[in-house]
Parts: structure tokens; C-alpha cells; sequence
């Protein structure tokens, strides 16, 4: 691989920067680009059709009037063209030649100023793909290597986990079904997450903007964080259980202790697996002992560490780690031009330099790191008594007392002696996890897991046993309190949910005001009422008018309350209840449905997209939002009583005017029997939320689609949020049409919503990342119904869906 110090290579674009995708045929750069200017709201561009704009002419018909050697200038013109003249708001895919100097040489030029992406895939995927000979994969993979050197950025395009057909025959487009494919979902997100990430269009764009929500607070500044350590060769070596990494950190570590020029590509896959596998922050470390490369003085040492540290801000890993110790040079240019990526600069020092927590030494080298321009500092040692745990509390109260806004620290002691202090390092502290079967153990290795660590901060009386519920009518079979303990239990928190013997209005005033009350779930009918208790609420739960969650908003001794953020990050600890928060994590259960079932034919668009919701109560607000937040801009809305309907609609369209610019967002349907309305597309997305009540004399969610609404010939995806019983006269219905017409119609029952809002509100209400397989196997497993108790195969099928 071509050696590059990272002096020529720049990565701090305008967020307006055009995005341009290279890489050889096969690789999937016209669908990833689809992707990309979807995602960034942006004109796209192929190489293909700016050669016709340009010329008159396909590139075939060009080259069978020109002949090649007039074809091959031509074409090299029009790149060229197309490059320079839409440098800011596309996304552009350059063809074949890129394959060329003269292009590869504009490109170097171009990277200046605009991030160019090289897309990557696995080598046997592409000769199976487009039908190669063994010659025409070894010029073609000679080829991409050239890639590396015009562009700054790299993308590895990994496999689907769902090597199924996208074509979904009747048998398939059930959820519960064993065979259920999620072909081009999982790369469309991946690559949705990687672009915003890279322009910068993350920052501000995530649907939650709430100091509770993990997404919104990055690692470092939250309480008791932690990162799994994994190893590249533990990866290699298929050493790691990748589905079971969900949960256990708040971030990855990926440390690299292997390298050749060709385990580039390798460690490229790697990080697009744990991204895929994980949804967590990326972490690259360099474990110089093992690859010999400690000694900064040794020319192969430095060229390799540089490698490494190119390789990783190519990558757009959220977190670099750079050794202090190594040359200098390298650490400035890595800060200088990490694009997005957060450098954390690294000081080890050795049981021989003598060096304690208590030296000036210790401190001068934070200040040398944070004097570099890093985002943070690590500092580690080798424990030799156990009284170096407890000098480490005097060193960060030293660096906490600096002035101004240093970089956060994260120190700690490593190796068994040491874990006293990981335990309480506060930032990103390494752990293992089960899912990683390591044979030998290096210093560097960390010894305990996230469960230890927070297991430890509750017997030690750091953080404290909290007490939450759910309230509403028909709690009685409510899946939550399994779902809850478990995921507590899991995680190494003392905390308890469970159902009050009295789950009444009066109960939650006694309750709420417990020290201990650690936040509660809030089901009908008082999604409303209790709306009108809160002292502060998320502007979500503000535009649905409804919240299914509360949380404690503690307060000092004298009284005065303390702001959000702080509230935030004392989750975990008991005091004086001053009042309430309310969020509503159901509409974010329904857009997660909703994005993982819906087909690319599908996708939604402000001009092309229809809805529609049925019903009209607290479940149907957070529907219509949830919709409305995935870029919808027409909801039809029916409801047996037309002025709840038109209440809702009058709602919506209110807060639309002032949010989105649209006047008109939802509209009312007066009656079954009306046809749909003309000038409209039928809808692609229904979601029915009659409620499930077993108390009335009626079957609960005793609804069906009036056949004159079901126009859509590309079908869509019908969500049903009844799960008492699971099969509703709707989902029955839908299979029936869609066995009839053929029409490729995705049906979701209420188990996915019920898991996905659970999952979503445990991570508000704890601030952990939620064990999202734990929860939907203890909610299925828990399950009584006309389709439960299910059996592991199900459970295991639907379980696959889950990330």
C-alpha cells in the first residue's frame, strides 16, 4: 500500500462539499450513491449520464462513432468537467475513469477540498457478480489499489447478513417468518450513518435533540462509559460472537495488532462488521508492542504506526488513539487533518520510567497532549500497589480544576491491581466481553466487563438502586416488567421494575415522589392526562400531545432543580423528586418498524409518499409524527368518531405550519365507504391503532381495510400495534389480499412495536445501551396469546431482525 504521511491528504471539507465515490465495477457505488444523496438531500450525479448530457451520445454509442482512442480523451474531459463543475451539494459517481492517471491525478487535486470516498468489497463477491475470469480480478484488484492513492476516505461495502433473495415471495413478508429478507437494508444504513458522519450533516440531524438520548450526548461526556476491547486478530481468527457485542459498551476498540499492506482491506471489513453488528462508536488503537513498532526511532516503525493512523482517519473511525510517545509529527498531522474523527492522544508510562500518579510528570503530560489540539487524553500505568488506584482520584480532580474547557481525561491503572481504578475511570474505560474467546491475555487486555464495572458502582454505593413502574389500564399482562429485569440484570443494574398493586393516577403522585423513583412507562388511557403534570417535556412528546414516559427531575437541598444535562447524568442516583419529564418513545418504536420493513421501491418521498393511520387516540398521534419525521408530507387519518379525527389533523396541521413549512400535512377520510381519493397515491404505509381492550364486548382491533384503499402495486408495509391477540382480523386480512393479488404488502405486529419503544425507553431512562436482542426474546418468550408462547425457531427468526 502506497505509504502516506497524512501532511497530503485532507479530510476537513465544507460540510457543503461535494461527495465523490470511486471504486472499480461490482463494487456498489451507483446504489450507494442513490443512498448518499438521499440521505444528504442531494442532487446526484453518474458518470453515465453527465456523458450524455454532455456529449448527445451514451458512452457506447460515443465509442462506436469516435473509436476508443478519441472515446477514451473524451471521456476523460467529461470527469474531469463533472468534477469541477459541481464541487459543492451532489454526490458524484466517477466510472471507469477513475481507473486512469490523468483522473487519479485530478482526484489527488480535487481531495483538497472534497471528500472522495473509495468503495471497497469483497473481490470473490464481485467476480461471482459480474461473471469474471481469474485475469480480469487480478487487474481489476491492481487497479483498485491505485483507489487508495486519490482518494481520503474509505468505505468497505460488507455482504448483507441476508444472502435471501430481495424478491419476497407470500411465504416471506411476515415478520415472524424464518426466511425473512432485510437485503440492502442493512447497507443502506450503514451508508447513511457513514456520509452524515463524514459531511458532518450528523451533527443537529438526529430526530431526538434530548440530553437524555444516547445519540445526542457523545461517550465522553456521559457517566461510567465503556468501550470492548477487541482485537483485530481475535476478529481474524473468528474469535468473536458479532451479534452478541450489542450490548456490553457505549463504544468499540478496535485495536489493531497485526499489519501487512494487505490487511488494510481486512481491518476495513472489520470496522464495517462491528458497525454493522454493534451501531456503537469505533475506537482504533495501535498495539505497537505487539507489532514492533514501539521504538519511534526505527524508520519501519514510524512508517508502519503512520500506516495505521492513515489507514484509520480513511476509515472515519469516531475515535483515533495516537501514542505521545510516537513521533510527533504524526500526532499534529493526524489532529490537523482527522476529518470528523476525535483523536485521543495517549501516554503510557512503563513500571520502569517510575513515574506515579502524584508526579508533575503525570500532569505535564496531559497538558503536552491537550496543548496538541486533541479531543482526548488517555493515561495509562502499570499498577504496582493497590494505593495507585486511589492516587488517581487527586490526578483528575487536578485536571478537572484547570481553567477553561481542557479535554476530557480518561486514566486509569492496568493490568489485575489496576481494576479497582477502571472501575472508577469515568470515560470510555476498556472492558472485555463474553463474546470474545481470547486464549492468552496481554497487560494491555482489559479484566473486567461493563456488568462488573456498574455491578461495582452500586455495591459500592456510587450509584443507587432505583425503583420504576408501569402505569395505565390493563397493565396486568404488560410485557415490560420481563423485558426490564431482565435487561437490568443483564447490564449489572440494582434497579427493579414492576406493576404497582394499585396502578392509578393517585398511585403515580405517590410513587413519583419517592427518592427512589427511577422514571415510570405510561400506557392509556393517561398518556394524556398525566401530560398535563409534567414540569418539563421533550419537544417530541410536546407535537404528539401525548407521552408514554416520565422521568424524576431531582433538585438540590434548597430546593432549586437541577438543569437537563445534570439531570441526565444522575440517572442512577436517589433524591428529592421536585417534578417530572415526559418523553414519548413510541413514535421512535414506530419509525424503526417502519425503516426496517419498508422496500427501497418504497422510500420515502415529501412528493410520492402516502400514509395512512387509523385510529385517532395517543398511539395514532405518535404515528402520524413518526411519519411525518421520516419525510412524509400527505396522512390520511380515519377514525370512527370523525372529530377526534379532525382534532388530531387540526393538531398536526398546526404544528406542521410552524415546523415544516407544509400547510397541509394530514387529512381526514370521512367514512369506510369513500373511495380513496383521486389525485393521491394510494398509501404504502398503514398503520392501524385501533387499541386492543378485551373489556369491551367487541373483538379487540375488530378492523379491516376497505378494499378501494389498497391500491398500492408496489404494496408497503401495514403495522398493527394490537397484540392481544396477535393475529388481528387486519393482519388476516392483509395476508389474504396479498396472497390474491400478489402485491408485495410487509406485515408487522404489535410484538415489534412493543419491543422497539421498550428498547428505545430503556436507554432515556438509564442512559445504557439497551441488550435489544435480550429484550425482544424476553418479550416474545414472555408473550401468552393466540400465537404464543413461540417457539426457539421463531424467536430466533425474529430475533435475526433485530439490529
Amino acid at each position: 500500500m502506497p505509504h502516506h504521511s497524512g501532511h497530503d491528504v485532507f479530510r476537513n471539507a465544507d460540510p457543503e462539499a461535494s461527495l465523490a465515490l470511486v471504486g472499480i465495477p461490482g463494487c456498489g457505488k451507483r446504489s450507494l450513491g442513490f443512498v448518499a444523496a438521499t440521505a444528504l438531500k442531494r442532487r446526484f450525479i453518474t458518470e453515465d449520464h453527465y456523458f450524455r448530457e454532455v456529449t448527445g451520445l451514451s458512452r457506447q454509442e460515443y465509442l462506436k462513432q469516435y473509436g476508443s482512442q478519441q472515446f477514451q480523451q473524451r471521456d476523460i474531459e467529461v470527469l474531469k468537467m463533472m468534477l469541477d463543475n459541481h464541487r459543492s451539494g451532489c454526490v458524484i459517481e466517477c466510472g471507469l475513469g477513475s481507473l486512469t492517471r490523468p483522473i487519479q491525478e485530478h482526484l489527488r487535486r480535487y481531495r483538497v477540498t472534497n471528500p472522495v470516498v473509495h468503495i471497497i468489497r469483497d473481490m470473490r463477491h464481485i467476480q461471482s457478480l459480474l461473471g469474471l475470469d481469474d485475469q480480469a480480478v487480478k487487474r481489476l484488484s491492481e487497479g483498485d489499489a491505485l483507489h487508495r492513492t486519490c482518494s481520503n476516505l474509505e468505505y468497505y461495502n460488507v455482504e448483507d447478513r441476508s444472502n435471501l433473495s430481495a424478491q419476497l415471495d407470500e411465504e416471506t413478508q411476515d415478520r415472524r417468518s424464518l426466511s425473512y429478507s432485510f437485503k440492502l437494508k442493512e447497507a443502506k444504513e450503514d451508508f447513511t450513518r457513514f456520509v452524515r458522519f463524514v459531511t458532518g450533516t450528523d451533527v443537529g440531524h438526529s430526530s431526538y435533540d434530548s440530553p437524555f438520548v444516547l445519540l445526542e450526548t457523545p461517550p465522553e461526556r456521559r457517566p461510567y462509559t465503556y468501550a470492548i476491547f477487541v482485537r483485530s486478530s481475535d476478529l481474524i481468527d473468528n474469535r468473536v460472537r458479532l451479534s452478541e457485542l450489542e450490548s456490553g459498551g457505549d463504544a468499540i476498540e478496535l485495536c489493531i495488532d497485526r499489519w501487512t499492506p494487505e490487511i488494510a482491506m481486512v481491518v476495513s471489513q472489520q470496522v464495517s462488521v462491528l458497525r454493522r453488528n454493534t451501531r456503537t462508536p469505533i475506537i482504533l488503537s495501535i498495539d505497537s508492542k505487539s507489532l514492533g513498532v514501539s521504538d519511534s526511532d526505527s524508520t519501519k516503525g514510524r512508517n508502519v504506526y503512520s500506516e495505521i493512523v492513515e489507514h484509520g482517519l480513511r476509515l472515519a473511525v469516531e475515535y483515533l488513539v495516537v501514542d505521545l510517545n510516537q513521533d510527533r509529527t504524526l500526532t499534529i498531522g493526524a489532529i490537523q487533518n482527522r476529518g470528523r474523527t476525535k483523536i485521543i492522544v495517549q501516554r503510557f508510562f512503563e513500571p520502569s520510567s517510575g513515574v506515579t500518579w502524584d508526579d508533575e510528570e503525570c500532569l505535564s503530560a496531559y497538558l503536552d497532549a491537550g496543548g496538541l489540539g486533541c479531543q482526548l487524553v488517555r493515561i495509562l500505568r502499570v499498577a504496582t500497589e493497590r494505593e495507585d488506584n486511589a492516587a488517581i482520584a487527586k490526578f483528575t480532580a487536578k485536571v478537572d480544576s484547570l481553567p477553561g474547557d481542557p479535554p476530557p481525561v480518561i486514566a486509569y491503572n492496568i493490568g489485575g491491581i489496576g481494576r479497582t481504578s477502571q472501575v472508577f475511570n469515568s470515560i470510555l474505560t476498556p472492558v472485555s466481553h463474553s463474546a470474545i474467546e481470547r486464549y492468552s491475555q496481554d497487560e494491555l487486555d482489559p479484566q473486567i466487563t461493563s456488568r462488573d464495572a456498574l455491578q461495582a458502582l452500586f455495591q459500592s454505593y456510587v450509584l443507587d438502586p432505583l425503583q420504576f413502574y408501569i402505569l395505565g389500564g390493563n397493565v396486568a399482562y404488560s410485557l415490560s416488567p420481563a423485558m426490564y429485569n431482565a435487561a437490568f440484570r443483564h447490564c449489572g443494574m440494582q434497579h427493579t421494575y414492576r406493576i404497582p398493586e394499585k396502578p392509578t393516577l393517585a398511585a403515580l403522585d405517590r410513587l413519583g415522589r419517592d427518592p427512589h423513583f427511577g422514571g415510570a412507562s405510561i400506557v392509556q388511557p393517561w398518556r394524556v392526562q398525566v401530560f398535563q403534570k409534567l414540569a418539563a417535556k421533550s419537544r417530541h412528546a410536546e407535537a404528539i400531545g401525548a407521552i408514554n414516559t416520565i422521568m424524576p427531575l431531582r433538585g438540590r437541598t434548597d430546593g432549586t432543580m437541577f438543569p437537563l444535562p445534570e439531570q441526565a447524568r444522575r440517572r442512577h442516583l436517589a433524591g428529592p423528586v421536585l417534578g417530572w419529564y415526559g418523553e414519548n418513545t413510541d413514535w421512535v418504536g414506530i419509525m424503526t418498524c417502519i425503516n426496517r420493513n419498508l422496500s427501497p421501491r418504497n422510500a420515502v418521498s415529501p412528493l410520492k409518499t402516502t400514509a395512512l393511520v387509523i385510529g385517532a387516540g395517543g398511539m395514532a398521534r405518535a404515528a402520524i409524527y413518526a411519519i411525518l419525521r421520516l419525510g412524509c408530507r400527505r396522512i390520511f387519518v380515519y377514525n370512527r368518531t370523525l372529530s377526534r379525527a379532525e382534532s388530531v389533523a387540526h393538531h398536526f396541521n398546526s404544528w406542521a405550519a410552524s415546523q415544516v413549512g407544509s400547510t397541509e400535512v394530514v387529512y381526514v377520510l370521512q367514512s369506510l365507504q369513500d373511495d380513496w381519493p383521486s389525485n393521491v397515491p394510494p398509501p404504502c404505509i398503514v398503520a392501524s391503532c385501533v387499541p386492543a381492550d378485551p373489556d369491551r364486548d367487541e373483538p379487540p382491533a375488530n378492523f379491516e381495510m376497505p378494499i378501494q384503499w389498497l391500491g398500492s402495486t408496489t404494496g408497503g408495509v401495514v403495522l398493527e400495534f394490537a397484540y392481544k391477540p396477535l393475529d388481528t382480523p387486519l393482519l388476516r386480512q392483509m395476508r389474504r389480499f396479498r396472497s390474491e393479488t400478489g402485491h408485495p404488502w410487509v406485515l408487522v405486529d404489535g410484538l415489534d412495536n412493543v419491543a422497539e419503544q421498550a428498547i428505545a425507553q430503556f436507554e432515556i431512562l438509564t442512559g445504557r445501551k439497551a441488550p435489544r436482542r435480550l429484550m425482544t426474546s424476553e418479550a416474545l418468550r414472555n408473550y401468552v396469546g393466540g400465537n404464543g408462547p413461540f417457539d426457539e425457531g421463531t424467536i430466533r427468526a425474529r430475533l435475526d431482525s433485530v439490529q
